[in-house]
Order: C-alpha cells, then structure tokens, then sequence
C-alpha cells in the first residue's frame, strides 16, 4: 500500500465481501430506509446496500479522497436501469468525516437508520509517523488519564474513533443499526467501553472473516453488528461471535459479567470464583531495544554471534541463557536455549561503570555499539546510565520461573529452570512468576496449568489480542484461592503429562504449607534463601 493510501488507512471492500455482510444484516431483520456510508471509498457497501435492501428511501455518502467520490458516481451511473429506478436519493459529500456534521433531518426522518461501511484500520501512532492530517481533533472520548489522554491511546484505532462517534449519533436520535468491518481489537474496545457509556444497546453481534484473504492483512477482524433502542429488548453488554460464512452457529460470547469484563461468558461463570488479585507478582522479561547487540546466538562450534553476524569475544559473567514466547511453547524447556542475552544491570538505575574492570572486554564490547546503543528509540533510556535495561530486578536473578509466552495464543505455562547452575533469564514478550524454591515454582506450575483455572484464563484471555497474555489478565488469577480449591492429589495427578522433576518426598504437609504461605505470607516465595543445588545469588 502507497503512503497515500496508508494516510486513509485505506482497505477498499471486495464487491462480494460487502454483498454477503448486507445478507447477513438482511437476515438479522434489518431493512434500512436510510443508509449511511461514513468512509464510502469505491462504494462497494452502498451498491451492495441498493441491491440487498428494497426498503432503502435515501443513501448518504461521505468520503474525503476526491478520486474515490468520483469513480463511485461513474459506478452509480453504471447500476442497473432496475435498480436506478426505484424511488430513493443519493446524497455524495467529498468531504473530511472528522469536520463533517450530518444533517439532523437524515437522521431523525429515518424510519430505520443504518450506519454502514468499513472505516480506516490505522491506528494514530501509524498516522503521526506518516505526518497525516487525516487525524481527528485531538480529544479524551474516553476519560483516560496522563499520556493516555491525548488522544486514546497510541494504539487508538481511527475506525474505533469513528465507531464511538457514529453510536453517539444513533444514541441521541433514539434508534438504529451500526454495521461496520473492523479489527476485532477495535470491537472488543468498543464493547468494553459500552460499560461506561449511555448508549442504550438492545443487540451485539461480531461476524468474523478472512482478513488475509480479503485484505491481505494479518489481523482478525469482523463484521461488528450493534443495534441501539429495538423495541421490547434490554440493554445489553455482551457481544455474541459468530463466523460470516456461518451466521446462524455461535461460536462465544464475550462482554460484561456485572462489572468483570470477560472473553467467554459461559466459561467464565464456570470458574469466576479464580477472578481476584494474585497475592504473587507478575513480570516481564528484560527490555533492551537492541537484539543486534545484546542477544547472541550460538553457533556450531559454541561461538557466541551478534546480529550483524560478528564472532563476540566476551566474558561469561554477564551473559544469560534467555528465552523468547516462541521457545515457550512446551510445558518444560530444554537444557540449551536458542539465544543469549548481555545483562549489564541487577536492578534498572544501575551505574553500569562497574563493567570496566570486572568484564573488560564485555566493556570494550558494548562501547564499540555505544553510538546505537545510546540512540535507541524509546524514551525510556534517556538521562540513564550508559547500556541501561528495563525489566531487571531481584525478580529476575531467582532461579525457578513460571512463565508464559504473552504474544501467542497457547495459554500453557512453562516451568524454567537454571541452565548449568546458572539462571535463565526471559525476554519482555514474557511474563513469569520467580521462585527461590523449586517444589514452590512446581506446585504453581501445575496449578496454573490445572484444566479448571486454565478455564478461568481463557474466559478473560483474548487470542486475537496483539498480546493476549498482558500482566493484567494473569494478575487476575487468584492463585491462593485455586490452590485451596484443588486437592493435592488433584494437581499431581497432571504430572504425567508433563516432563518435569517431581521429588519423591514431596508430600501433602509441603502442598499444605505451599498454600498457607501463599495466602498469609506471599513474600517467601522469592527471598534470599537458595536450594542446596549449589546456586548462589547474583551478586554485581
């Protein structure tokens, strides 16, 4: 796609695309008198809407690229002398949605009002870095706080912005119909701030498609269906899934269970009771923003490689076995990882001078990149200590982990260990769990991969998230509540599914003390007491 293109968020609707969302709307009962196209683009929507729905009086199109408003009045001058003969008006507007102001008579006068199109799938953080104009005022729609507050947030969709404003316009006229293609993020988002919003919302529905095959684009995303004020009909905060190409067969459905927001509504009232803060605390892994430099690969001959594909010479003293959410795909993990890691600071903050003489030539190393190093991106190196990490602290040094990979869909979690007696550090596409003791990291391994809490996990959890596995979702596990639930023999009869040590003197008394710490003394699982397998702490 051409920048130009990009600047619109520009994903033209293939004409049989758009002909089979009309007939599901169809068949949802809906027959508009007015329809709205509020990005029309070539028109697909509005000449499938003509064909589709016979009780149409007038169409209304709005689209700011000059070239799309006049090929769709050469296609409307192609149509059919059938169709251009029944009895209703088309209204097109070259103009820029984010300035344009409906008039009040379109919508009040419609018997039945459909808001109807494919809005731009272009967050704001991709229209600043193409210095678009194509960027709504700048406005808090939702309340949020500090940076969040610009504008949403940097990932802030525009179509979720256009969404919001469209539902408002239905909201304050009483009555009508929103059908819009959109990311399913960009749906899950809408229906999470439903819960804040007046919108009196009687029905809610997401139809999912092939957005490869329509688009060419490596997201999941849907037909996002949202009634407003149907007769008889409650409010609702729940949003049924379906798949377009089989519309009748629900898949899920996800939303508001009183004030808990949830991915499966059924699965979640199944095990809610897991639903409160863990008493243990949840990280990520270590954060470095240049993977050239400080993570080296091995090769054949256990030579350490950099990313510009260089043999480093360095010391091992500050160099860690490391994994990424693509090696956290088995319940234990081989005793060799893919990468290593330079980890140059115990906590972040840290004077890094101290390299210099206890690694000379780690030092001599990162001083040779220092010009890239120091030119990272992110904001959040400035003003610190030269080759500063994030994500690092005593929580990193422990030697077991439990962790989970965050950018992927499996909800299993992994059992870490030290590698050599020494530890293994995870990535920031990671988020774990530390432990000083073994049979404590064992007993929460096997719990959290309990087929009742992985229950609880996936009814918060949504897959098709960026990254699902955020810090906040598993926070929500009360780990303390899951393992007064299951019963020792409960946990360890999952043993056998899995390649992992189990002590033969482990016993009901350690799972009995496992659970009394875990509810009234959380802070023992990481300490400085070590096992006597002959691990020290990392001491700089």
């Amino acid at each position: 796609m051409d920048v130009g293109a990009r600047e619109y968020g520009d994903y033209q609707t293939p004409t049989d695309l758009a002909e089979r969302a009309c007939t599901v709307l169809l068949n949802e009962g809906i027959n508009p008198t007015t329809v709205i196209e509020p990005t029309f683009g070539l028109g697909n929507f509005i000449t499938s809407s003509i064909n589709k729905f016979e009780s149409i009086k007038q169409i209304y199109g709005v689209e700011i690229q000059q070239h799309y408003a006049y090929e769709f009045k050469k296609n409307i001058l192609g149509l059919s002398p059938q169709l251009m003969n029944r009895d209703f008006s088309i209204s097109i507007n070259n103009v820029d949605l984010f300035k344009h102001d409906f008039p009040e008579s379109l919508l009040s006068n419609a018997d039945e009002l459909l808001f109807l199109g494919n809005p731009p799938w272009i967050t704001v953080a991709e229209l600043t870095k193409l210095s678009s104009s194509n960027i709504p005022k700048k406005s808090n729609i939702k309340g949020l706080s500090g940076l969040d507050a610009v504008l949403g947030k940097a990932n802030f969709d525009i179509a979720e912005y256009i969404i919001i404003k469209l539902l408002d316009l239905i909201n304050n006229t009483g009555k009508g119909t929103l059908a819009m293609l959109c990311k399913n993020q960009t749906a899950k988002n809408i229906v999470e701030w439903a819960y804040n919003s007046s919108w009196n919302i009687t029905t809610m529905k997401l139809f999912n498609f092939d957005a490869k095959k329509e688009f060419n684009v490596a997201t999941d995303a849907s037909l996002f269906m949202v009634r407003i004020g149907e007769e008889d009909k409650e409010k609702t905060l729940t949003c049924d899934v379906y798949e377009l190409s089989n519309p009748n067969e629900r898949l899920r459905t996800f939303g508001w269970v009183k004030d808990k927001f949830v991915s499966d509504v059924e699965g979640y009232k199944q095990a809610s009771q897991f639903d409160n803060i863990s008493t243990l605390t949840w990280r990520s892994g270590v954060k470095h923003d240049s993977s050239k430099i400080f993570e080296l690969s091995i090769d054949k001959e256990e030579n350490l490689i950099n990313g510009y594909k260089e043999i480093v010479d360095v010391e091992d003293t500050l160099v860690y076995n490391i994994l990424k959410s693509s090696d956290l795909n088995k319940e234990s993990i081989p005793n060799k990882t893919r990468k290593k890691v330079i980890i140059t600071q115990a906590k972040t903050g840290m004077d890094t001078s101290y390299i210099e003489k206890s690694s000379p030539k780690l030092w001599s190393y990162l001083n040779k990149y220092k010009e890239q190093i120091d030119n990272r991106g992110s904001s959040i190196y400035k003003g610190k200590p030269s080759f500063t990490i994030f994500g690092i602290g005593d929580y990193s040094f422990a030697p077991y982990k439990v962790a989970i990979a965050g950018m992927y869909k499996k909800s299993n979690f992994s059992l870490v260990l030290p590698i050599k007696d020494k530890i293994v550090m995870l990535d920031d596409t990671c988020n774990f769990l530390s432990f000083s003791k073994y049979q404590d990291a064992l007993f929460t391994f096997l719990i959290l991969n309990n087929e009742k809490v992985q229950t609880f996990l996936k009814s918060i959890t949504f897959v098709d998230a960026k990254r699902p596995y955020t810090i906040e979702v598993l926070k929500r596990i009360d780990i303390s509540k899951a393992a007064q639930e299951l019963t020792f023999d409960e946990i360890m009869q999952d043993t056998s599914n899995y390649d992992v040590y189990i002590p033969l003197t482990i016993s009901v008394e350690d799972y009995q003390d496992y659970k009394n710490r875990l509810q009234n003394e959380p802070h023992t699982f990481l300490n400085d007491i070590v096992d006597s397998n002959g691990l020290q702490e990392v001491l700089f």
